[in-house]
């Protein structure tokens, strides 16, 4: 704990307490970054992680995200976090407004950890966890303070703050890990969801909830099937959708099963009927994980006016060190999806705006024989649709970020013969997180034809599996001579058909 402390030393309440020339500096090292994503939302400098605050107000999309700008600066160091404020009027172009909060009270001294929002009038109304330390008797014995925080943004997105706290400390029972509260409204009154340790140190997440969003109560522990699973849950988000309940979340700690659970941290949802209050039981099928690629955890949904729910996500895990960091900075938001229901899963689907970002289109109509297609592309970032019908072959490769040799590359394998799909990013680029391994497999039965949907960016990879059926989120740090991608047959003829897309950036 005591390296905890230490970290905040050089701590400042506001970034306008650093000199210019010190946030100046981190900007120009991170724009010398030859890894910036075009389309994808990064922060200037510094860390970027849990999306929080997604919301629709005073007719703009809002995102909010834990935000540490001088998390890498050296000679000085200086640490500082909050929330950074993003508003888009369509979900794709952001404007970027600065601090929303910063860690400046005694409720969040050492983070305004993540939270959320809903719109009420003229007020956006927010709740987030404080994190704080206290030193006890014994020396040196720091001991880690919760609050559970409200406040609220007005129309000139202002957000106010001096509200005393909702919840203080630990509840009995619990550890003090209690955090990220996911708010929503139901018959006029309001309920938010939030991870907690239970004092066994397994996971869960506890109810509460007001009817004016000044006074809560506890409702008590989420009952769900899973009496023990993992150590602790993050990020969880509750929403209603055609007429089920979802809790999307983060149970940290689950064991490695097959193919099952590899990354560091994973993200999950449970899918059932509707969530019963006050008595907090929810009944539902059994877990599944939200993503099967190497990079995605801390997601976040919203209602959108049209009444679509959107996601959106950290692509990025805790604990995890990126190429990034040495141009003093790390993490991205993935794209944003709709969600949808169907056969009993959960479905996302890259939202509608993203064809707005569309440049050059260009045909692909192959019939490969156990042969190879190749195209060199001008950009990295790209949008690839394609159905691929291997009635009469066994399997389909996809190599995107390759050299001219296709020796270096992010390789998509499409198994039909072994009912499997495989993500390999050993010869993708630089490193990352090879203790976790360099290879992801899902076990998926295929048909004839299947339809395959990839948004590449200069750093990342999102594959959408038969209509956003499956997903997988993965970082690749490739070097400029990896332009290439190919298309191979293998074990008979395959027909391919489709598009590829240039996606412009957010400028």
């Amino acid at each position: 704990m005591t390296n905890r402390i230490k970290e905040f030393k050089n701590m400042v309440d506001h970034l306008t307490d650093v000199p210019k020339k010190v946030i100046d500096k981190e900007k120009n090292v991170t724009r010398s970054s030859p890894y910036r994503q075009k389309y994808h939302v990064e922060s200037e400098s510094g860390t970027l992680g849990d999306p929080n605050g997604f919301s629709y107000f005073n007719g703009k999309y809002h995102l909010f995200y834990q935000w540490s700008p001088l998390a890498y600066s050296i000679e000085p160091h200086y640490t500082q976090h909050g929330w950074k404020h993003l508003t888009s009027d369509d979900l794709v172009h952001w404007q970027d407004l600065g601090a929303a909060i910063e860690s400046d009270t005694k409720y969040d001294r050492y983070g305004t950890y993540s939270g959320s929002a809903i719109p009420e009038n003229d007020k956006l109304l927010m709740i987030y966890t404080g994190n704080t330390w206290i030193n006890t008797e014994t020396k040196n014995n720091w001991l880690r303070v919760p609050y559970q925080v409200t406040a609220y943004m007005d129309k000139d997105n202002k957000v106010h703050r001096g509200n005393d706290p909702i919840m203080e400390g630990a509840i009995s029972g619990y550890t003090a890990h209690f955090r990220d509260p996911k708010v929503w409204k139901k018959n006029g009154e309001y309920y938010a969801i939030l991870g907690v340790q239970r004092a066994n140190l397994t996971g869960t997440a506890l109810i509460i909830h007001s009817k004016d969003f000044k006074d809560w109560n506890l409702l008590g522990e989420l009952n769900t099937k899973y009496d023990s699973l993992g150590y602790m849950w993050e990020c969880p988000d509750y929403f209603e959708l055609d007429e089920k309940g979802v809790l999307v979340f983060c149970p940290q700690g689950l064991k490695s099963t097959g193919n099952e659970y590899q990354n560091i941290y994973q993200t999950c949802y449970l899918l059932g009927n509707k969530l019963s209050l006050p008595d907090t039981k929810f009944s539902t099928g059994d877990l599944k994980e939200l993503d099967h690629g190497f990079d995605l955890y801390a997601s976040q949904t919203m209602s959108s006016p049209d009444g679509r729910r959107i996601l959106i996500s950290w692509m990025g895990l805790p604990e995890t060190s990126y190429p990034t960091e040495k141009f003093h900075y790390s993490g991205c938001m993935t794209i944003p999806k709709e969600l949808r229901i169907k056969n009993n899963k959960l479905y996302q689907i890259p939202i509608k705006e993203l064809d707005t970002c569309r440049v050059n289109k260009q045909t692909i109509r192959e019939t490969l024989k156990d042969e190879v297609y190749h195209r060199k592309l001008r950009q990295a970032a790209n949008e690839y649709d394609f159905t691929i019908d291997f009635k009469n072959s066994n399997a389909f490769i996809i190599d995107l970020f390759a050299d001219e040799e296709d020796q270096r590359r992010f390789r998509i394998i499409l198994n039909k013969k072994k009912s499997e799909i495989v993500l390999d990013r050993s010869k993708a680029g630089e490193d990352i997180s090879i203790a976790y391994g360099t290879t992801r497999t899902l076990d998926y039965a295929m048909d004839n034809k299947i339809n395959v949907r990839i948004y590449t960016d200069t750093s990342s990879v999102e594959l959408f599996i038969n209509g956003g059926e499956e997903v997988f989120t993965s970082r690749i740090f490739p070097d400029k001579s990896q332009s290439n991608f190919f298309l191979t047959s293998i074990g008979g003829t395959t027909n391919i058909t489709g598009q590829t897309y240039e996606m412009n950036g957010q400028g």
